[in-house]
Order: structure tokens, then sequence, then C-alpha cells
């Protein structure tokens, strides 16, 4: 079977490669041999009239040079007839008053074979100054060259379909060393599995089948990534939720243990309250996971439905929806330099934003707590920075702060009802907008998470 040919299939992109080179050749080669043959046929029209020409000349050279020995016309060209004969033509000559003149003696003419048709007749002067009005007659024959002309014809009746052939045999073979590379990947390719990290082979890369190959081969590698990204999405969002619904059955196992008579109203009620907080610890954790699934759907994208709004307007309206929780945690949440800043963007995103920095800040927060929230306005960005005065993100895990479900040690201990996802929306969000995010240490002692987006222009 065939290198490009599947199981049950013919090669057909070979067989049309071959068919279309074949076609193309027949084609060149046809118009290229009927412009040839006209040519030849000119050049040897060309050749035989200047031939004919020439006896003409070499007759009347001839006659110039015997006329002075024998005086009289006649008596020259009697002369001339006998002396001059030529094997594939005859030479006779015309009087002024238009009859052929025969000679005193008769002619050599047995020893001149009989012409063969066709043959063509042509008339010259054969000397206007001592000859007036005397013609030389030259009748040559075409045979020889109507049969170069045949000879021609065969050869390219015969020569042209055989090298069209050659060719084709040759494009066939060619063809089939030139697609084996696909036939070879083609083949891996059906025998790749999900994740089984196949990928196909590639014989030279740097040609345009190396270049297909190498691009498909890296494709591979992002599906299988996302494969995997997906895979410890759902590994990791089950670990996250198994937690707070096994703290839930703990405490309901515990409430069903106690005899009725035994729990009173406020057992009961401390269940109920800490059935509450555990479901809204998990109603959190399955909005952000559902945020997350709606990035994956997204992608880095740049905001399809961007609008011109001021950053600086926005927090304002965000940091009051922050502050009981702030009271309620010990926390100074303060805003400092709020300065005008017009960026394009996405509201609701924007928001979501500046709500995670500030709950992640509230969070991680000293005792007492303090977190500073400002914007400015830079030349080309908007520069929106959230900080507190806890004790900050370690540099060995600031490289990691933004992926999913990560939290460091020191959040892990300060914190237990994390879910790791906060500032992984943060940073899709920032990627969606065109702008960056980083986490460095804060004059307040903590940690501080600097956003930079480009400034809108006025209009």
């Amino acid at each position: 079977m065939s290198p490009v040919a599947t199981e049950g299939s013919r090669p057909r992109i070979r067989l049309r490669f071959t068919a279309l080179y074949a076609a193309t050749l027949l084609v060149v080669l046809v118009g290229a041999a009927t412009v040839l043959r006209f040519a030849l046929r000119a050049t040897l029209q060309r050749e035989f009239e200047e031939s004919v020409r020439a006896s003409a000349g070499l007759v009347t050279q001839f006659f110039r040079t015997e006329v002075n020995e024998y005086r009289t016309i006649e008596a020259t060209l009697t002369h001339i007839s006998g002396e001059l004969v030529f094997e594939d033509r005859i030479i006779r000559y015309r009087a002024p008053d238009g009859r052929r003149f025969r000679g005193n003696r008769a002619l050599a003419t047995p020893v001149v074979p009989a012409l063969r048709t066709p043959m063509q007749s042509v008339r010259f002067p054969l000397d206007a100054d001592l000859a007036p009005g005397w013609q030389v007659e030259v009748d040559a024959s075409m045979t020889n060259m109507l049969a170069l002309q045949a000879r021609i014809d065969r050869w390219f009746l015969f020569g042209i379909p055989l090298l069209v052939l050659t060719a084709a045999v040759a494009g066939w073979w060619l063809t089939g060393r030139t697609l084996s590379p696909v036939g070879s990947m083609a083949d891996a390719a059906a025998r790749i599995a999900p994740a089984s990290g196949t990928r196909l082979p590639v014989t030279n890369p740097d040609d345009e089948l190396g270049r297909l190959g190498t691009r498909f081969n890296a494709l591979l590698d992002r599906l299988d990534g996302a494969l995997a990204q997906q895979r410890q999405f759902i590994a990791d969002a089950a670990h996250e939720l198994r937690t707070p619904i096994a703290r839930m059955r703990a405490r309901v196992e515990l409430a069903l243990l106690k005899a009725p008579d035994v729990a009173t109203g406020a057992d009961r009620t401390e269940i109920l309250r800490a059935l509450d907080a555990e479901l809204r610890a998990i109603t959190h954790q399955v909005d952000e996971l559902l945020q997350l699934a709606r990035a994956d759907a997204a992608g880095d994208e740049a905001v399809a439905h961007a609008e011109r709004l001021f950053l600086d307007d926005l927090v304002a309206d965000e940091l009051p929806r922050w502050q009981p929780q702030a009271e309620q945690l010990g926390v100074a949440l303060t805003v400092g330099a709020l300065e005008e800043a017009a960026v394009r963007g996405d509201a609701v995103l924007l928001a979501r934003l500046c709500g995670v920095l500030v709950d992640n800040a509230l969070r991680y927060s000293g005792t007492p707590g303090d977190v500073r929230v400002s914007v400015q306005a830079r030349t080309d960005v908007v520069v929106l920075t959230v900080e507190d005065n806890g004790r900050g993100v370690p540099v060995a895990d600031r490289v990691r702060i933004f992926d999913r479900f990560f939290r460091g040690e020191e959040a892990r201990h300060r914190r237990a009802d994390g879910s790791g996802l906060g500032l992984a929306i943060a940073s899709w969000i920032v990627r969606r907008h065109g702008g960056t995010i980083r986490v460095d240490d804060s004059e307040l002692g903590g940690a501080r998470f600097v956003v930079a987006l480009g400034r809108a222009t006025v209009g």
C-alpha cells in the first residue's frame, strides 16, 4: 500500500499530483512542439529556396566565365548544359521570346534521374547585361525537404508521449517520496491517544511538511496541557470542596448522636450557624469556580464590549460595600490617592477585580488591620494599588501567587477558609484588559498588589 494511502482508500492526492504534472507537461510539450514544428518548416522552406537560388547563381556565374570563350549565348548555354548536372534538380533556359532553349546537341540528361514530385519551378534572370531577356529555369524536387519534415513529425508523435509517460512514472515515484511523511504522520495520528505524549514524526522540520508536523505537535502539547490543567482543576476543586462538606457532615453527625432531650436550643442554633457559614464558603467557592470556567471559555481575549469609565469612581463605589466586613474584622479600610483616571474595560469585571484584591487584603491584614486602596493616573497607565499591613507574600511564593488553588504555607496557617482562586480570577481579569499585575512589599509592612491598566484617551 502506498505510504500516503490509508487503509481501504486509494492514493488520491498522489494520483492527482501525478496526473496534473503529466497533463501540464503534455500541454507544454505539445505547445513547444507545435511552435518548433512551424519554425522548422519555415527554416527548411527558406533553406530550400536559398538552395534553388544558389543553383541559379552558380549557373549565372558559370555563364559569365564561359561566355568569353564561346562568344555566343547559345554556344555557351550548350556547353553549360553538358557540364552542370544536379542530382535533385533540372536546369533549363528560356529565350527572350519565351521558347525553351534546347541547344545544338543532345544534352546529357540520361544521367539525370527523373525528379520525384512534388517539385517547385523557379525562374531567375540569366544576366541582364550579357544575356538580356534570357532566364534560368530551375525545377527542384521537394521530396527530401518533405521527408525531413515527416521524420521530425514522427519524432514529435512518438517522442512526446514517451516523454510524458516517463515523466509520469518519475512524478509518481517522486510524489510518493514527497508525500511519504504525510502517510507516516497520518498513521501516527491514528495511534495518538489523549494525553499519551505521542507525537507526529517529523523528518525535516525545515520544509513545509515538517513545519506542519511541528505546529501540529505544538497543538497537541497545548491540548495535553489543557487536559492536564482541567484534570488538575477538577481534582483541586474536589479537594477544596471536600473540606467544608466534611465539616458539615461532622457537625450533623454529632448532632444526631446527641439525644433529642439533651440538645438544647442553643446547640441547635450554633449548629445551624456553623452550617450556614460552611454553606456560604461553599457558595463562594462555587461562584469562583464558575468564574474560572467562564475565564477558560473566554481565554485571554480582549473584552468584547469595553466602555470608557473612570476607575476612581468605580473604586469609590465599591469600597463602601466592604466596610462592614472591615469593621467586623477590626481592619481600617482607607483610601489613599484617588485621582481621576479613565480606562476602557468591563465595569463588572473591574469591580470584581477590586473586590478580590480588597477581600484578600482584609483577610490577611495584621492585628489591628490596615488596608489602603489608591488610584493614580500616570502618563500612559492607570495604577490601582491595594496594600495591607499583614505579613506579606514571601518572595518564593510570588511566582505562583496567581496560580489556581495555590496558597502559601503562611496563608494556610492564618486562614483555613481560603480557596486560592481569587487571585487567579484577578490575574485573568487584568490580562483580558491588557494590563499587568504584580505583588511586592508594602510600606505598611504587608503585601502590595499593583495593577496597571492602559489609560483611555480623552474623547
